[in-house]
């Protein structure tokens, strides 16, 4: 199993030999929902804590909604991506069934884990003990200057720790559909990221319009 963090290339090379079973992946996609629900509560809830009473139920329905939404959107996500990579890799002739993708594509979610872990603990560490001064707006200032002085370079490891992890993730999903669907590791690339590339180029002309129209 270690080889899925290690050597995925050799670890799908093998798992690829095997019958599909969705119950590993579909444990490690259910684990990323229930720990990314727990990071969206309580991060509302740090924000909560410093609000006033009022907001604070407006905030508390957020808290909800948001934590069902990480509950099932990493299950809708595993759907897309393998149906996508499915699509996708049909132009390169990719052999192998939907379900070794989709089988696969859930491994990819192991880093996103770690992910959470990582944002957890980062809120762990910004969270004032005393909550911030909402009577007082020049010492509600002083009191935020302070702590974000101090709990910046955490918050930039955790944003650099979590940048590396996605990538982490991008490299398991390219060797999952390469022995998922037979492909060339160059065309694994490129079914992974098309996605990704078509929704960045449709940004920039998106954005060039709005500029030209300016």
């Amino acid at each position: 199993m270690t080889d899925i963090l290690t050597n995925p290339d050799r670890f799908f090379a093998e798992l690829s030999q095997r019958d599909v079973n969705l119950r590993t992946p579909f444990i490690i996609v259910l684990v990323s929902a229930i720990i990314g629900a727990i990071y969206a509560m309580m991060m509302f809830r740090v924000m909560m804590s410093s609000l006033p009473e009022e907001l604070a139920v407006v905030f508390s329905a957020l808290t909800t909604f948001s934590t069902i939404s990480n509950l099932v959107t990493p299950f809708i996500s595993w759907v897309l991506y393998a149906a996508t990579f499915y699509a996708v890799s049909m132009l390169f002739k990719g052999e192998g069934s939907f379900n070794r993708v989709f089988e696969f594509v859930g491994y990819g979610f192991i880093p996103m884990i770690l992910a959470s872990v990582v944002g957890l603990a980062t809120i762990t560490i910004m969270t004032p003990a005393s909550g911030f001064p909402l009577d007082n707006p020049e010492l509600l200032q002083q009191t935020m200057m302070q702590h974000l002085s101090s709990s910046g370079p955490a918050m930039m490891v955790s944003t650099i720790i979590q940048i590396l992890l996605v990538l982490w993730s991008v490299v398991i999903l390219i060797f999952g559909v390469k022995h998922a669907r037979n492909l060339g590791t160059g065309h694994a690339i490129i079914t992974v990221l098309a996605v990704p590339a078509a929704f960045f180029l449709i940004w920039v002309i998106a954005l060039v319009c709005i500029i030209a129209a300016a």
